[in-house]
């Protein structure tokens, strides 16, 4: 018997999961004036096929200046994002990809951006009610584009009415 179990979802189930991120910048041009940053993301998942889910992400994720740079006379660039999308999981083997569209809201000053986001990830089941989604994001926006990892653990779960 091995540490993970199949990943099977289930048509109806809904889920909320939470967990920590790195974010690494990427500028379109030349170097980012921004150094790696951390946040947390929450997202609310509803299975409407056993492949099928509909997402509701959130994420709070904040990055510092590099040395020198100060930009609107703060030193730091923190986004609370809010998006929603799609995500397809691969039945058993338990990769998934993802897309969403949302806003970056920039808490300093209020600036507020459309974003996207594309991700692929595995989920590591441990129980019938318990698994890690370990995952790789896109994200791309107008103020500030960047890869995320992220390691996501389901706090709640509910089963489908039968």
């Amino acid at each position: 018997m091995g540490l993970f179990i199949a990943a099977e979802a289930q048509k109806g189930e809904k889920s909320i999961t939470a967990g920590p991120l790195i974010s690494f910048p990427v500028a379109t041009t030349g170097q980012s004036d921004l150094n790696p940053g951390l946040g947390l993301e929450a997202t609310g998942q509803y299975n409407f096929s056993d492949r099928s889910a509909l997402l509701l992400k959130t994420a709070l994720t904040s990055w510092g200046y590099k040395k020198d740079v100060i930009i609107y006379d703060t030193k730091r660039l923190t986004f609370l994002t809010v998006q929603g999308g799609y995500k397809f999981q691969f039945v058993n083997s338990g990769f998934f990809v993802n897309g969403l569209v949302g806003t970056d809201n920039d808490l300093q000053d209020g600036f507020t951006t459309i974003s996207f986001t594309l991700g692929a990830g595995k989920r590591f089941m441990f129980k019938d009610d318990r698994f890690i989604d370990a995952g790789i994001d896109l994200v791309g926006a107008d103020a500030q584009s960047r890869v995320e990892l992220k390691v996501i653990f389901r706090l709640f779960h509910w089963l489908a009415e039968k």
